[in-house]
């Protein structure tokens, strides 16, 4: 697998690259389609001081991003990673993995993400991984519950949460 991770983007046109990956990201992750302008400010503050963004290149073409970030001062959070669709299910996202691991290695002792509960399949993949530590919770309250579908419940420490999803 010619599989690499691209942290010095020179070029116009993987900068260019970059910013459709970015605005790709935010359809597929928040079916919102983020305009020119809010790509290239991600990108910017992706690529700023504690933070390092890498493209994803496999057989020669970028296919994604990963953006890890800092907290506390050390380079140890999984921000983002993104693969697009037709590239998914491959194996590729469990591959960068390993190879952020070996990055973030340098940084800390640790490697944070957060997932969303509704996301079942990188859930699967993060345990599959090792990630098995839970070290926070993220939780909401939603005002139009008539906007959501409830897929599961999870029961922590003796509470009931629902995990939900966006009504398609």
């Amino acid at each position: 697998m010619n599989l690499k991770l691209i942290n010095e983007i020179k070029s116009e046109t993987e900068k260019q690259c970059a910013y459709h990956l970015i605005q790709l990201f935010w359809k597929e992750h928040n079916n919102y389609i983020q305009n020119m302008e809010d790509a290239i400010e991600h990108y910017n503050q992706w690529t700023s001081v504690g933070h390092l963004f890498y493209l994803i290149e496999y057989e020669n073409k970028n296919i994604g991003f990963v953006h890890l970030g800092s907290r506390g001062g050390q380079i140890d959070w999984l921000e983002d990673i993104f693969i697009i669709p037709e590239m998914q299910g491959k194996g590729i996202g469990r591959k960068v993995i390993f190879m952020i691991e070996e990055i973030v290695k340098k940084y800390s002792e640790s490697l944070y993400l957060e997932v969303a509960a509704r996301n079942l399949a990188a859930l699967k993949l993060y345990y599959e991984l090792g990630f098995n530590c839970l070290n926070t919770l993220t939780i909401r309250k939603d005002f139009q519950d008539q906007k959501f579908d409830v897929i599961n419940n999870e029961n922590i420490n003796g509470y009931t949460f629902e995990v939900k999803k966006y009504k398609k």
